[in-house]
C-alpha cells in the first residue's frame, strides 16, 4: 500500500511536472505569437505611414495653396469692394447735394438721370474689375499649380 501511495504520488508529480512543463510551452508560444503579432502591427503601422506621406504630403501642400488663393481671393475682393462702395457715397452724395440747386422738376430729373448713368456705369466697371480680379488669380493659381508640376 505504501508503494502503491508512493507510484501515485509519483504518478501524480510526474503529471503535473508535464502539466507545467506543458503550460511553460503554451506560455512560451503565446509570448512568441504576441511578440510577432506586434512586429506585424508595427510593419503594418510602419506601411501605412509611409502610404500616408505618399498621398498626404501632396494634398496638405493642394490644401495649403488653395487656402492661400482663397485668402488672396477674398482680400482682394473685399478692397474692390471697399473701392466700390466708397465711389458710390462720393456720387450719391454729389447726387444730394446736386439737388440743393436744383429750381424746377427738370433740373431734379437732369440730376436722377446723372445719378442712374453713374449707377449704370460704375456697376458695370465694377462688374468687369471683379472678372479681371477672378482671372488674374485663376492665372495666378495655374502658373503657381504648373510650376508645382515640374
Amino acid at each position: 500500500m505504501a508503494r502503491t501511495k508512493r507510484r501515485t504520488t509519483n504518478h501524480a508529480h510526474d503529471a503535473i511536472d508535464e502539466i507545467d512543463e506543458t503550460m511553460d510551452e503554451m506560455q512560451d508560444g503565446v509570448e512568441e505569437a504576441g511578440d510577432e503579432a506586434l512586429r506585424v502591427t508595427h510593419r503594418a503601422a510602419g506601411a501605412a505611414l509611409e502610404a500616408f506621406d505618399l498621398f498626404g504630403a501632396p494634398m496638405v501642400r493642394l490644401l495649403d495653396h488653395n487656402r492661400t488663393l482663397f485668402q488672396k481671393m477674398m482680400q482682394a475682393m473685399q478692397e474692390e469692394s471697399l473701392r466700390f462702395v466708397n465711389r458710390r457715397l462720393e456720387r450719391t452724395g454729389r447726387a444730394l447735394e446736386s439737388t440743393r440747386d436744383c429750381r424746377s422738376v427738370t433740373g431734379l430729373m437732369a440730376v436722377q438721370n446723372t445719378w442712374l448713368l453713374d449707377f449704370a456705369r460704375d456697376y458695370s466697371e465694377q462688374t468687369t474689375r471683379v472678372a479681371e480680379i477672378m482671372r488674374g488669380t485663376t492665372e495666378e493659381s495655374a502658373n503657381a499649380a504648373s510650376e508645382a508640376s515640374a
